[in-house]
């Protein structure tokens, strides 16, 4: 506030002389009523200046510079960013896990004779075969955990940087 009336002050100061510089050089009458509406005028437009001012002021953060990255959202993004990774290590392993086992089962099946007991070799592959639809099971579910977390870690990108975008 103080300021709003240093700078009114002297505005109209300047106003006033410039509004009458003609009565000053002559030694003529001021017009001290057009002085006085000068230094009013000059502290309502500094008043409601400095307030519209303010306003915007208070609703952007002063500390972080535009296009900045705070550390809250630094963190957060390493954070999903370790929970991806993590979980892409887990997908890979039992993707790799199932691999191994897949090429058991075709060992196996490959490797039959026509005097085994395909009774037995039939029930071990049924089972073997449930076994890893309960895994392939397990791998998808892991992999839809995945998808949402790097669908929620692109869209913290894109709240930092909106010119990166979602696809």
């Amino acid at each position: 506030m103080l300021m709003v009336i240093k700078m009114s002050l002297i505005l109209g100061t300047l106003l006033g002389i410039t509004h009458q510089w003609s009565a000053i050089l002559e030694n003529g009458s001021l017009n001290w009523l057009a002085w006085l509406i000068s230094y009013v005028l000059c502290f309502v437009v500094f008043y409601f200046w400095d307030k519209h001012n303010k306003k915007h002021i208070d609703t952007e953060p002063v500390d972080a510079p535009l296009g900045s990255v705070s550390a809250a959202q630094l963190d957060a993004l390493y954070k999903q960013s370790i929970i991806v990774e993590r979980n892409a290590h887990k997908a890979n392993a039992v993707f790799t896990q199932q691999l191994n086992y897949v090429r058991k089962l075709l060992h196996k099946t490959q490797s039959l004779a026509p005097g085994d007991d395909f009774e037995q070799v039939h029930a071990n592959l049924v089972q073997e075969l449930t076994v890893l639809e309960h895994h392939i099971e397990r791998l998808l579910e892991e992999m839809n955990k995945n998808v949402k977390l790097g669908e929620k870690l692109q869209q913290s990108v894109a709240n930092i940087d909106p010119e990166i975008g979602v696809f």
